[in-house]
């Protein structure tokens, strides 16, 4: 998971990619998205409140 500290909690994240299109599909070739979602429950409490959004100071876990 990724974990990101924020306002004196820590965050954690699971993560999905998806990648579109076929090999003969060059137009769509290298579309991929990623998305992430909350990993537990005081994570979306925290992301469903919106006086506690992430500030740019976030950093990941184990950064300085």
């Amino acid at each position: 998971p990724l974990r990101i500290r924020a306002g004196g909690a820590e965050l954690s994240f699971i993560s999905t990619a998806t990648t579109f299109g076929t090999a003969t599909d060059v137009t769509v070739a290298e579309l991929s998205i990623e998305s992430f979602f909350p990993a537990d429950d005081a994570t979306a409490r925290a992301l469903a409140q919106p006086q506690n959004a992430i500030s740019s100071r976030a950093t990941p876990t184990g950064s300085s």
